[in-house]
């Protein structure tokens, strides 16, 4: 969801635009059966960019930079329900995916622009982290300003 709404058509954090109908008709042809997840690589790589240019690189992890083990089962993930149509229904429109993305932040958080330290990665602790995450995201698509939530490496 972060992905998508930072995308060019909506917020306009990253010049990407794959998740979109167009990028469906040019990917298709050649991804038939992980069209979702060509874009899902995609949008990450234009938002690693971005959040990386932001945060910097190295001893910190965020959404776009986790362990390569968690990078993996997501995008697993994403393959094995490249074929929902609910997932499709969460990335058709912004409101959509705002809503799919607070079902995420179950927590409220003070307003921070530009990278924000969240806590140290644990990976006990990953759950509420990408919950505390997902809180700035949502809160910075919906007043309009840019924030890049970030880990620090224990």
């Amino acid at each position: 969801m972060v992905g998508f709404l930072g995308e060019k058509n909506q917020a306009n954090w990253w010049m990407s635009n794959f998740i979109n109908r167009s990028s469906d008709a040019f990917l298709l042809p050649i991804y038939p059966r992980t069209t979702l997840l060509a874009q899902y690589h995609g949008v990450c790589e234009a938002a690693l960019l971005v959040h990386d240019e932001h945060i910097g690189v190295g001893n910190t992890y965020h959404l776009y930079r986790l362990p390569n083990s968690i990078e993996r089962v997501v995008a697993e993930s994403i393959r094995d329900n490249s074929g929902s149509a609910t997932l499709k229904d969460k990335l058709s429109d912004k409101d959509a995916a705002l809503t799919a993305l607070q079902a995420f932040a179950h927590t409220t958080v003070e307003k921070a622009e530009g990278p924000v330290a969240i806590g140290v990665f644990q990976d006990a602790a990953l759950e509420n982290l990408l919950a505390v995450s997902a809180a700035h995201y949502l809160q910075a698509f919906r007043e309009n300003y840019q924030c890049f939530p970030y880990m620090r490496q224990a």
